[in-house]
């Protein structure tokens, strides 16, 4: 004789508590424009912060968009160029709200704009003992190419003895600010017990 299986005639009831809303968040592609052929020019700036007064550096840096490779299933995108004079290179990946680095790591999110985290050690600077991270939103961003609504993703490192006594402080500051639309507008670097500040600021750009 077969097994008969009866299904209750009453349907499990499912609550919505009030309130709960779907994450929202500006995709981090949209700040960071990762497309083969973009590319951005920058000129150089040391900024001191005592004075307010800028002195051109002189150097003009450009990072593009070199191609696109998959890395296991995933497609990331191959950055080169320069950067303050220094040979640059780097592999970027967004998913959604994240910036992954080529290990997988996340860098940042557009989905925790406030939030601050700690820096991982393997994403740490030479000469850096601990680091924390956090975005931010800043308005009315001035570089020479435009005024913008920007996304900083700012790093602050608290550095080792032996780089606190070359460079005369404990803390270094990194900021990279990202214009919806366009990509990266600005770098800078300071530290706070000193009154210089570098920055790259666009001059010019090609958004796909």
């Amino acid at each position: 004789m077969g097994s008969v299986l009866s299904c209750s005639q009453e349907e499990p009831e499912f609550k919505i508590e009030d309130g709960l809303v779907e994450p929202t968040y500006t995709p981090a592609e949209d700040y960071l424009q990762l497309k083969t052929g973009n590319y951005w020019v920058f000129e150089s700036y040391s900024i001191n912060l005592e004075t307010g007064e800028e002195t051109p550096l002189h150097k003009r840096d450009s990072i593009y968009v070199l191609k696109d490779t998959l890395i296991g299933r995933s497609e990331y995108f191959i950055l080169e160029g320069a950067h303050l004079g220094q040979s640059y290179r780097s592999v970027l990946r967004c998913s959604g709200p994240e910036v992954m680095d080529a290990e997988g790591r996340l860098l940042f999110s557009t989905a925790t704009i406030g939030d601050t985290s700690s820096i991982p050690a393997s994403l740490l600077p030479e000469g850096a003992e601990s680091g924390e991270a956090a975005v931010h939103l800043v308005n009315g961003l001035k570089v020479p190419y435009g005024t913008f609504d920007a996304l900083e993703y700012r790093r602050s490192f608290s550095l080792s003895s032996s780089e606190e006594i070359r460079t005369g402080g404990n803390t270094r500051h990194q900021s990279d600010y990202f214009a919806k639309g366009i990509g990266r507008v600005k770098y800078t670097s300071f530290f706070p017990n000193q009154p210089l500040d570098i920055e790259m600021r666009l001059v010019r750009a090609n958004v796909q």
